[in-house]
């Protein structure tokens, strides 16, 4: 069993489904209502937890009925969450996240933005001993201290290069692979077009590359030639949480050793079983279910 530790955001997803995604002012009747941990760091280290191996979660949150929800949701589905930094006088981050029959969605995120950036009481031990460090940009120090630290102990690192309010270049660059959204890969190599663009962030950041382009399916850099792998045929219903599935799991094929074409392709299998469940993070599939997944397909 590896350990992967995932270092960045957790947020509590208060999930609303609906028929067609409001358009205007007015009332608005659910469907479905869940609350559950998001956060790409956090959702990473289920998908982690769900694929059979020894998850940790480091992050901060606020000291309140949401951070405590988090810890205890992470802690019951086998995230090492005891690293955690529950901070009073900070609201834990949240979403009102809309969804539609046909699994699009709207977010409404609120961030506090008086918590303290701080990355110096990470713990070094844990780190240390990780057979894999996955960061996300949405804590820009903590990424860059854990990474760094990672890096000198020889540890294989990567990071969720989605969009953030600031050139996050010189971060993801200090991950051995970049797994970029289509929006975060923009933010650093600027092109519209999707070859176009991971070419561009392959040499802005000097790294291994790759974008997961949803309908579009995930595409990546093997030295100077462009591959591109189709998404996986499925009914989908609920896309949160279905790229941070992603991260986790590629982070555990490469944990697990895995060539880099198999563990993007365990990953999309991943990612495609997490969209036909609702409920964000508690549709991550389980390693049994990826596995036949897999062989069926």
């Amino acid at each position: 069993m590896a350990r992967i530790v995932c270092v960045g955001l957790g947020c509590m997803d208060y999930m609303f489904r609906v028929n067609e995604l409001p358009s205007g002012g007015g009332k608005f009747f659910a469907t479905h209502y869940a609350a559950a941990a998001g956060g790409p760091a956090a959702v990473a280290a289920l998908a982690v937890a769900a694929m059979g191996h020894e998850a940790w979660f480091i992050g901060r949150l606020g000291n309140d009925a949401g951070g405590r929800f988090m810890v205890d949701s992470l802690t019951e589905r086998g995230v090492n969450a005891s690293c955690v930094r529950l901070v009073d006088g900070f609201s834990t981050q949240v979403s009102s996240v809309v969804v539609d029959s046909h699994g699009e969605r709207q977010v409404v995120n609120f961030s506090d933005a008086d918590i303290a950036p701080d990355a110096s009481w990470l713990p070094w031990d844990v780190i240390g001993q990780a057979d894999v460090v996955l960061a996300d940009v949405r804590w820009p120090e903590g990424g860059r201290a854990a990474l760094e630290y990672a890096r000198k102990k020889g540890i294989t690192t990567v990071i969720d290069g989605d969009m953030a309010p600031y050139d996050t270049t010189a971060l993801v660059s200090l991950a051995d692979y970049i797994v970029f959204s289509e929006g975060g890969a923009e933010l650093v190599g600027g092109q519209k077009d999707l070859e176009a663009n991971l070419r561009a962030t392959a040499k802005a950041t000097g790294r291994w590359v790759a974008i997961t382009a949803g309908e579009k399916g995930c595409c990546w850099m093997d030295g100077d030639i462009f591959k591109h792998m189709p998404k996986f045929e499925i009914d989908c219903i609920d896309t949160l949480g279905a790229g941070d599935t992603f991260h986790g799991a590629f982070a555990v094929g490469l944990a697990e050793g895995m060539g880099i074409e198999q563990a993007l392709r365990f990953s999309s299998a991943a990612a495609a079983l997490k969209c036909t469940v609702p409920g964000g993070s508690t549709g991550i599939p389980t390693r049994e279910q990826v596995d036949v997944f897999l062989g069926h397909v």
